[in-house]
């Protein structure tokens, strides 16, 4: 692995707002379509966005195909966007998702910076995706007074159709749950950053965050497997200002053949594998997904307000701990997020086990739990205290 292999990458032009990085392993058949879309980005007023306004990086790591000369191709075609294609063999303990995604945000990261464009937006996007016409002009427009952005991605229309009718169901299932999830988050712990309507995924085929805030959360982590969440939760750690837009949209390939571990290709054959024994799939118990909403809300109210004898007495009933035991993280000089991951640390062995729940009866609690939170809401009562503890 060398940096050599970067050289052939120029500055950001002037006027370029954000590159776009995608990390591709053997992926000649299904990289033109991503650069396709990219290519016919168009503004939120349908017109042409201006020819410098974003550039992008192929990163073919590892490849056994014609991945970087399938770029290329596209990259010598193409005036605008300008495409780089980075080519590079990692080392066998490197050789995965998370280090290559890594690897091209760093170097999109510190190119912005060496221009002096702490503001510059690092994107990525997955080479089996497809952005729509408006993705790139969305994600600009959604960073303006925020850090991030997180994009909401689907399966392909024609992919959906070619998977099984079973398959179908659960996978309608799990788009309501999701939807469920993201309004209840946003009844219980709205944040005036990402007002509704918004989802609740944040993934490596669609996420932008800008220079400044990239290096301020550390780093995308460069996990084998999850790191587009490990990335989430580093900056949620930071009280970074993250918007769930479900207008930054992309659709994504429902392939069997997992190339990621733990990724969306394995969600999917987890589906096929429910859906041959008549069974589902399950999620976290809601209950605890309420519990830790609760606790979440319950510190950044503190932390802006200053702590009040409920929330105190609400965060011990959650952590089924006594204030002598937590009370000293709440008053760490540190963002509310990295405080409301110690308090979970901190009650991790106190509080009741919940085993995972089916999606059907998840979806179900959720819904009750809205319901509970809107009417909540219309009697100007408090909408905390929905957690068993």
């Amino acid at each position: 692995m060398t940096d050599a292999a970067w050289t052939t990458v120029a500055p950001p032009a002037a006027g370029c707002r954000m590159t776009v990085c995608i990390p591709a392993r053997d992926e000649a058949p299904l990289t033109p379509r991503t650069l396709a879309a990219l290519t016919a980005s168009r503004g939120l007023d349908g017109k042409p966005l201006a020819p410098l306004f974003f550039d992008i990086i192929v990163y073919a790591n590892n490849c056994t195909d014609d991945t970087a000369a399938v770029a290329r191709g596209w990259a010598a075609r193409t005036a605008h966007p300008k495409i780089f294609v980075v080519e590079e063999q990692l080392p066998a303990d490197m050789a995965h998702v998370g280090a290559a995604r890594k690897r091209v945000l760093d170097f999109a990261t510190a190119r912005f910076l060496a221009a002096g464009q702490p503001e510059g937006i690092v994107a990525s996007i997955d080479s089996d995706t497809v952005a729509g016409t408006d993705w790139a002009a969305w994600i600009a427009h959604e960073m303006h007074g925020r850090d991030a952005v997180a994009g909401r991605v689907t399966i392909d229309e024609a992919d959906q159709e070619r998977l099984l009718a079973p398959v179908r169901l659960l996978y309608a299932r799990e788009l309501t749950y999701r939807r469920i999830l993201a309004d209840v988050e946003t009844l219980l712990d709205p944040r005036p950053e990402d007002p509704a309507p918004r989802h609740g995924s944040f993934v490596g085929a669609s996420f932008a965050v800008s220079a400044a805030s990239y290096v301020a959360a550390g780093g995308l982590p460069p996990r084998r497997r999850l790191e587009d969440l490990a990335f989430a939760q580093a900056l949620h750690r930071i009280d970074a200002r993250i918007r769930y837009s479900p207008q930054v949209r992309a659709t994504t390939s429902a392939r069997l053949d997992a190339r990621v571990e733990g990724g969306f290709g394995t969600f999917i054959a987890q589906l096929h594998a429910c859906a041959r024994r008549g069974t589902s799939f399950t999620v976290e118990h809601p209950q605890r997904t309420l519990d830790d909403l609760e606790l979440r809300a319950a510190v950044r109210r503190i932390r802006t307000d200053g702590a009040c004898a409920d929330d105190l007495a609400r965060i011990a009933k959650l952590l089924h701990l006594p204030a002598a035991a937590w009370l000293p993280a709440i008053d760490c000089a540190i963002p509310a997020g990295a405080i409301f991951e110690r308090l979970v640390q901190l009650g991790e062995r106190s509080r009741p086990t919940l085993t995972p729940m089916r999606v059907e009866g998840a979806i179900a609690m959720l819904r009750r739990a809205a319901v509970t939170l809107r009417c909540a809401a219309a009697c100007d009562e408090p909408t905390h205290g929905l957690g068993t503890g």
